[in-house]
């Protein structure tokens, strides 16, 4: 049931999921309760908040290189400029995985669920890379605490890997595996430094080389085939 409403294009898998305990969701009339419910498209009818969901089966995926001050949601109470404001699509797609207002950098956008609870769930460890500005020079004890793993949270533990890209080690490269919120400002304050710029570089193994500021273009087939590949792969690890 899940991967079908994620398919359809109605969200990711996991709020998805929400919608269903929600009693949003319905199967041949009755309320839908189980998320791992098998749906055959053909014979079932799904209704998503009384409206027929059509099975989908074609999808966009698109690559963004986000600007500093958009946030990554269609509609904003603050009246803020959002991704939307700049990508033009018909379709409703979802961000893989969410930069906050001051991070810049690659954003994949796509209405299929499926992939984008794969290349977001950490299990599948998708590499993130980012490079980042810190206020001070990263001490060589600190760059192990953060390699070996630090708390960010109740029972939130994340590590990461790390290379200096200058002599004195303000500006930084760090690649990690999971997308908790706000994850790489909250491990580096763990170590006792500020961030003052964050812009990701690389999104599982896509790059946002040639693409400009407030940029967009769709993925090819190949880079999509290589996504689906990607966690394929790493599922077997």
């Amino acid at each position: 049931m899940n991967s079908f409403l994620s398919r359809a294009g109605i969200a990711a898998r996991r709020k998805c999921d929400q919608l269903i305990k929600d009693g949003l969701v319905t199967v041949n009339g009755k309320s839908a309760v189980d998320p791992g419910l098998s749906i055959d498209s053909d014979c079932d009818t799904v209704k998503y908040r009384g409206k027929r969901i059509e099975f989908q089966k074609s999808f966009e995926y698109i690559l963004f290189n986000k600007p500093k001050g958009v946030v990554c949601t269609a509609k904003d109470e603050k009246n803020r400029m959002t991704i939307f404001d700049i990508i033009k699509t018909t379709r409703r797609l979802f961000p893989v995985g969410r930069l906050d207002k001051s991070t810049t950098g690659l954003l994949l956008l796509t209405d299929d669920g499926d992939l984008s609870y794969k290349l977001s769930h950490p299990k599948y460890e998708i590499n993130k890379v980012y490079t980042t500005r810190l206020n001070r020079t990263l001490e060589l004890r600190d760059k192990k605490k953060l390699q070996d793993g630090v708390k960010i949270g109740k029972n939130e533990y994340v590590s990461a890997e790390i290379r200096s890209l200058n002599a004195n080690r303000t500006d930084v490269e760090i690649t990690v595996h999971e997308g908790k919120k706000n994850m790489i400002i909250r491990m580096f304050d763990a170590v006792g430094y500020k961030v003052v710029s964050l812009d990701r570089i690389k999104y599982a193994g896509l790059s946002k080389r040639k693409l400009p500021k407030s940029g967009w273009r769709y993925l090819t087939g190949s880079e999509v085939n290589r996504l689906f590949a990607l966690t394929e792969h790493n599922r077997g690890h």
